[in-house]
This record gives structure tokens, sequence and C-alpha cells, in this order.
């Protein structure tokens, strides 16, 4: 699992997912809740995202903090 908090902005959840997609990790389930200015986004993954993974998504403008869970 994914968890980051990003700013409520238009297709943060399609920039995150083009990242997973590219590394062929399908997402099975996607949680995005937000208030106001900001949002949650718990991604599960089926399969194992690496370090690098990871840091595409930590670069991706508006993403405030990412970690696997």
């Amino acid at each position: 699992r994914v968890a980051i908090a990003n700013r409520n902005v238009p297709n943060m959840v399609g920039q995150i997912s083009t990242v997973l997609a590219a590394r062929k990790l399908n997402i099975s389930e996607l949680l995005n809740k937000s208030r106001g200015d900001y949002a949650y986004t718990l991604i599960d993954i089926d399969g194992s995202v690496d370090a690098a993974a990871l840091t595409q998504i930590l670069a991706i403008d508006g993403v405030l903090k990412a970690r696997l869970v």
C-alpha cells in the first residue's frame, strides 16, 4: 500500500497512476479523500513498489509526502 498526502489539484491521481502503470504495477484499490486544498490517497498495489517508484511519486508537483505502508 502506498499512502500519499497531496494538494487537492486536478490530475493528481492520474499522475500517480501513470507512474505505477509505467512500472507495470496494477492498482487493486484506491481511496482518495479531500478537505479543502489537501487530499490523502491510499493505493493498494498488486506487486511491490520499489524505492525508485516512490521517488518518482514524490517528485510529482503537489505531492507533500508519500510512504509505503
